[in-house]
């Protein structure tokens, strides 16, 4: 990676809809290589578009952070499970009090329960989580796929 490969991964987070000429006009190189970069990044999984939505269009919609204390030896494995549950967006490990967050989006203030008592306390390894609901939201975009499993 580069610094072209940065200019351009710029371009795109500012405007995802630039054609490659453009881009290539305002880097100085040709809508070709720009396509050839773009190809590269995302098959070396450096680079993934998508479509992203204002969650602060949807006032139904609740994001929590949820801390989650694991049993130590299978910390890394619960991490991959509870990012694998429908309503999680992301989970990281993280230091500090908790083991790692995972970022919920729920429907409903009786869905985001749902998913701390139902889905949530099942994953082999949790012993125990402390939900934060996010009150305002300011310039967090969520990607439109996370919205799927509410069409369920």
């Amino acid at each position: 990676m580069d610094a072209i490969d940065l200019k351009i991964m710029s371009y795109l987070g500012e405007n995802s809809r630039l054609s490659n000429r453009e881009i290539g006009r305002r880097i100085g190189i040709t809508e070709g290589t720009v396509r050839n970069r773009l190809d590269r990044l995302v098959n070396e999984d450096v680079l993934h578009t998508t479509a992203l939505i204002n969650i602060e269009k949807f006032p139904d919609l609740y994001i929590a952070f949820v801390g989650v204390k694991i049993d130590g030896r299978h910390l890394t494995e619960c991490a991959a499970r509870i990012e694998k549950l429908p309503s999680v967006l992301t989970t990281m490990i993280v230091t500090g009090r908790y083991d790692l967050f995972a970022v919920v989006l729920a429907q409903s203030h009786k869905t985001l329960v749902d998913f701390v008592t139902d889905q949530l306390s099942k994953v082999s390894g949790v012993k125990d989580s402390e939900t934060y609901v996010v009150l305002r939201n300011y310039g967090q975009w969520i990607p439109a796929d996370k919205l799927s499993y509410l069409l369920k």
